[in-house]
């Protein structure tokens, strides 16, 4: 239980950081009445509003996010999964996946260029909780694209 805390104590600090470092103000109140949700953009273009998992490269990917369960999805979005990288040993191709425990956060909500009305996430951070491939920060941010490609 100790550890757990810790865990939490740490994910929270460092989002703290990020969002003081970024200028960011994690706001997530209640959309407004008659407002549609925030999107995700997936590698095909496509919106999508908590989806189950996140391709981050847009196959063929290394790195891929599953197992989403999201506790709020507003102006910010928060969830837990599992950041699967692919060891590529002995080549990518036959490499086996190794998992990591994340928190994911989505922020930035912006206006999602030709959908009018719409907005779309714009910046993903996650965090690991336990176990992260060697060399890598405990936590990550990216900026994404609003077309789905990288």
């Amino acid at each position: 239980m100790r550890h757990i805390r810790a865990r939490v104590a740490l994910a929270g600090g460092l989002l703290a950081v990020a969002g003081t470092m970024a200028g960011v103000v994690l706001a997530a109140g209640p959309a407004s009445a008659g407002s549609s949700q925030v999107v995700l953009v997936n590698c095909s273009g496509h919106g999508q509003v908590r989806p189950a998992g996140y391709d981050i490269g847009c196959m063929p990917s290394n790195e891929l996010v599953t197992g989403l369960k999201w506790t709020s999805w507003r102006s910010v979005a928060f969830g837990s999964g599992v950041l699967k990288v692919n060891d590529c040993t002995p080549t990518c191709a036959q490499g086996k996946y190794i998992k990591y425990p994340i928190l994911m956060v989505l922020w930035r909500a912006g206006p999602w260029p030709k959908h009018p009305g719409q907005e779309y996430f714009s910046r993903l951070t996650w965090i690991f909780t336990g176990n992260r491939p060697g060399h890598v920060p405990a936590a990550q941010t990216f900026t994404l694209p609003s077309s789905g490609q990288p």
